[in-house]
């Protein structure tokens, strides 16, 4: 078999160490790739290739078309061709406007993601894959970081993406994207560019296009930082989630949270327990203004009530009780 080129085996070993912090997946394990066409994907795809071998993995590859934009749909059908060319099981997953129109709370490209991993998990389960892997890179994880800062996030939001979100796998959080570049141009893998990523439309495009290189320019090294920054974020919320699950039952039922008991808990333990007790009750997780102003709740009269997208809040009697809004 021919040897990886070096900048592959880099690629490569780098998500081979993730992987085995985090401790996944199992020998005989299937691991569904994400690829967009992308040379960060095509990079993980071609990573995880040279790791599966030893480890037993199996691999297969899932590609979405979002129809978003013209040239969408052949850029899915390249990858669907490439898989099927490498030997991989491919499935092809084309998204329709009621499957984006579900999300559109979330913004265009919340809902595009959101949309995107509820065609992909059940086309992960139908290949028998219980992980699903995305190309997410270290130069991601700083954007995300600067986008979170932005919105005003708290500490949990700082954390970023982590390797391990339940059955999601992101194996290049440690890997540059220069990297994932030089693998596929060593490689010579035929990599597609989205067009829309070279525009300053959303937000992380423009942190990706001029702020990020602004921070290196001011500080060489700040994306490697900020991916610091996440990290430690990470450590410290991993820390305290037993505290804020103890503190969460203290205060009753899931999402009737005794007023009394919220008031009296230091702000960031209280703020803490709102945000846990809105995910546990299948809510969307308030933001930090939405956060104070379920946490005020404590503190006014019976029948206040406040909301945010995807949840409500109201002081009911002795109780602050989280709920899902009436459509």
């Amino acid at each position: 078999m021919t040897r990886a080129p070096a900048e592959l085996r880099v690629v490569a070993d780098l998500a081979g160490k993730a992987l085995a912090t985090a401790g996944v997946p199992a020998a005989g394990d299937g691991v569904a790739v994400a690829v967009s066409g992308g040379a960060d994907s095509l990079a993980l795809l071609h990573a995880l290739r040279v790791l599966a071998g030893p480890r037993d993995w199996r691999l297969a590859v899932l590609t979405v078309d979002h129809g978003l934009r013209p040239g969408s749909a052949a850029d899915a059908a390249f990858v669907a061709d490439y898989a099927k060319s490498l030997g991989l099981p491919a499935r092809l997953l084309t998204l329709a406007p009621a499957d984006l129109e579900a999300h559109r709370a979330a913004g265009p490209e919340g809902a595009a993601r959101a949309a995107r991993y509820e065609a992909l998990w059940p086309a992960a389960d139908e290949l028998g894959c219980p992980w699903l892997a995305t190309g997410h890179t270290l130069d991601d994880q700083a954007e995300t970081v600067l986008l979170q800062l932005l919105r005003g996030a708290g500490p949990d939001g700082l954390a970023g993406m982590t390797v391990r979100s339940g059955r999601l796998l992101r194996p290049l959080l440690g890997a540059r994207r220069a990297e994932t570049r030089a693998c596929c141009a060593a490689a010579g893998l035929p990599w597609r560019e989205d067009p829309t990523n070279a525009g300053d439309g959303p937000l992380r495009n423009r942190v990706r296009r001029h702020l990020l290189p602004l921070l290196e320019e001011l500080r060489p090294g700040a994306t490697q930082t900020l991916a610091r920054t996440a990290a430690l974020a990470a450590d410290e919320r991993d820390w305290l989630a037993p505290i804020v699950a103890a503190a969460l039952d203290a205060t009753g039922e899931e999402v009737a949270l005794d007023a009394a008991t919220l008031a009296g808990m230091p702000v960031a333990l209280g703020r803490r327990v709102v945000r846990a007790a809105a995910g546990r009750g299948g809510m969307a997780v308030p933001d930090a203004a939405a956060t104070d102003r379920v946490l005020a709740l404590a503190g006014a009269a019976d029948g206040t009530r406040t909301g945010w997208p995807g949840g409500v809040a109201v002081r009911d009697g002795a109780a602050v009780r989280l709920a899902l809004p009436a459509d």
